[in-house]
């Protein structure tokens, strides 16, 4: 049976957000059509987790393999993240994002070479988009939201450095030789954009996350 292990943060996972409930959950069957096509599913997303994160698992989980095991990646999301409420407490400070581009370049790099020596072959998720407004509305909750806006320059900001991100993942992928999953263009292309992605802004909603299945699912058919 083939193999794969997918490796990212809590978008792959399948979490979602409930601005009601104010809670987070794991959408059911996560990946079912994978499996339902003949496919081993190893799902090693961590919730909150960065590409250098992504390497430590990598080399927990993932061991030397035969020819027919993917490995799919999907970093980015938390790594571009900022501390929010060191901003709001200081927003003059210098104020670095969790992974700096030139060590998310870097560090991606190794990811990948490790899933090759490990004998897998590799593809790279971009980032699914995020929706700004909303985005802003939950990262400044308890914090002080003119101060993080008036850092920003505008709430549109987010979105912009997020597609940096994003971006980098692409140019990471055509460089390092690795099939791209283009996630992010399907939801870009959606006339019901805003209904899949969840209250928090990131997260997608059920309706989301079943669009990212189905875009994995045709890029590996």
């Amino acid at each position: 049976m083939k193999q794969i292990f997918i490796f990212g943060d809590s978008i792959v996972k399948g979490v979602t957000y409930s601005t009601e409930a104010d809670k987070y959950r794991l959408v059911s069957g996560r990946f079912s059509t994978l499996a339902s096509r003949g496919w081993e599913v190893k799902n090693c997303a961590l919730v909150g987790a960065t590409v250098e994160e992504g390497i430590r698992m990598l080399r927990r989980k993932l061991v030397d393999t035969a020819d027919d095991t993917t490995v799919l990646l999907e970093f980015g999301g938390n790594d571009c993240d900022y501390r929010w409420a060191d901003i709001s407490a200081d927003p003059t400070a210098a104020h670095q994002p969790k992974t700096p581009l030139e060590n998310f370049t870097r560090l991606y790099g190794e990811l990948v070479s490790c899933a090759r020596e490990k004998g897998a072959s590799v593809y790279i998720c971009n980032l699914v988009p995020l929706d700004a407004d909303k985005y802003m509305k939950y990262i400044s909750r308890g914090l002080n939201y003119d101060t993080i806006l008036g850092w920003l320059g505008d709430a549109s900001m987010l979105y912009r450095w997020h597609e940096f991100y994003s971006r980098t993942t692409e140019k990471l992928a055509k460089e390092l030789s690795c099939p791209l999953i283009d996630l992010r263009q399907p939801f870009l292309m959606s006339h019901q954009y805003r209904n899949l992605l969840s209250g928090d802004g990131i997260h997608p909603t059920t309706e989301g996350h079943a669009l990212i299945e189905e875009t994995v699912a045709a890029a590996l058919a």
